[in-house]
C-alpha cells in the first residue's frame, strides 16, 4: 500500500509519494473543515429565517399602509404568514443547536470535553436571557401543541401634528400566556417571568442574539483546528503545484494499491472558501433588540 498525491483525472500526471501518517492528516483535516462548513451553513439558515420573518412582518406593515385589511381572512392569512415564518426560525435555530455538539467535536476530535464546552455556551444564554429561555420552550411548544402567534395588530399614528408630520405604520404581535398555560407541557417558570402578551419581535431579536453568541464562541473553540487544517491542505497545493506547472485542479490524497487509486481525499479549497465568506458575512449580532427598520421618509437634508 503507497499513498499518493495526484490529479483524480485519467491519465498520466505527476505524483508525489506521501506517508500513512500525512494521508491520515489530510482526511482529518478535511473532515474538520467540512465540520466547520456544516456550523457556518446551519447558522445560516438560522438567520435567512430570521430574516424572512422580520421582512414578513415589514410585508405585511406595507399591505395596512396601501390596502387595510377589511375581514376576517385577510387577518388570518396575515397570521398565518407570521406563523409560517416563526416556525421555520425556530425549526431552524433547533436544527442548529441539536447538532452544534456533534459538529464541533468533529471540528476538535483531540478536545474530549468538546461536548460539555458546548453545553455550557448554551446553559449560559439560557441562564442569562428570559426570551432565550422562552423561545426554547416556545419551540418545544409548537413542535407538541399549537402555533406561537396568538395575538398580531397592525397599528398608526401621526409623528407630529405639524405640517410635517408623517403617518406611521407599525405592527405588534405576541404569544399569549392565557393560550400557553393551557399546555400543561409548557415551563411554568419560563412562563410566570413573561408579560401577558409576549412581545414576539423583541423575544425573537433576543433569541438571535443568544445564538449569534453561542456561535462566536463556537468559532472561537475551533478556530485553531481549522485555521491549521486549512494550512495543512494549502501546503499540500503548494507542494504539487511545484511539480504540476502550478495546475492542481482535482488534486486528492489517494490509497494506490494494484495500481489502482482508491480512498481519494480531494484537497481543494474552493468549497471551503464559501465558509470564509459565511463567517465574515454573519458577525455578531450586537444589540439586535435595540434595531429596527424605517422606510421613513426625511422631510430635510440633516
Amino acid at each position: 500500500m503507497k499513498y499518493i498525491l495526484r490529479k483524480s483525472v485519467l491519465g498520466d500526471v505527476p505524483e508525489i509519494e506521501i506517508t500513512a501518517e500525512e494521508y491520515a492528516e489530510f482526511e482529518k483535516a478535511r473532515n474538520t473543515l467540512s465540520n466547520a462548513l456544516e456550523i457556518e451553513e446551519k447558522y445560516e439558515i438560522v438567520i435567512r429565517s430570521y430574516i424572512d420573518f422580520e421582512r414578513q412582518i415589514l410585508d405585511t406593515i406595507t399591505i395596512h399602509m396601501v390596502r387595510m385589511p377589511l375581514d376576517y381572512i385577510d387577518f388570518f392569512e396575515e397570521r398565518l404568514d407570521l406563523n409560517i415564518r416563526l416556525l421555520n426560525l425556530l425549526t431552524a435555530g433547533r436544527l442548529y443547536v441539536d447538532q452544534l455538539s456533534q459538529n464541533v467535536q468533529e471540528c476538535i476530535p483531540d478536545v474530549a470535553d468538546a461536548t460539555e464546552i458546548v453545553k455550557k455556551f448554551r446553559s449560559k444564554e439560557y441562564d442569562e436571557n428570559k426570551e432565550y429561555r422562552f423561545m426554547e420552550a416556545l419551540r418545544n411548544y409548537v413542535q407538541h401543541r399549537g402555533i406561537p402567534v396568538h395575538w398580531a395588530q397592525g397599528w398608526s399614528r401621526w409623528t407630529s401634528l405639524e405640517d410635517d408630520g408623517l403617518m406611521e405604520y407599525s405592527m405588534e404581535l405576541a404569544s399569549l400566556r392565557s393560550s400557553l398555560t393551557k399546555d400543561g407541557e409548557f415551563k411554568k417558570e419560563v412562563l410566570d417571568e413573561m408579560d401577558e402578551k409576549v412581545d414576539l419581535k423583541q423575544a425573537t431579536r433576543c433569541y438571535i442574539e443568544s445564538l449569534s453568541n453561542i456561535h462566536e464562541s463556537v468559532r472561537t473553540v475551533i478556530a485553531e483546528s481549522v485555521t491549521s487544517a486549512r494550512k495543512l491542505i494549502k501546503s499540500a497545493q503548494n507542494r504539487y503545484a511545484a511539480v504540476n506547472s502550478e495546475n492542481i485542479v482535482g488534486l486528492s490524497a489517494f490509497k494506490r494499491t494494484n495500481q489502482r487509486f482508491i480512498d481519494p481525499i480531494p484537497l481543494l479549497l474552493d468549497w471551503d472558501d464559501v465558509r470564509v465568506k459565511l463567517q465574515g458575512r454573519n458577525r455578531k449580532a450586537t444589540n439586535l433588540r435595540k434595531r429596527y427598520v424605517t422606510g421613513i421618509i426625511k422631510t430635510n437634508n440633516k
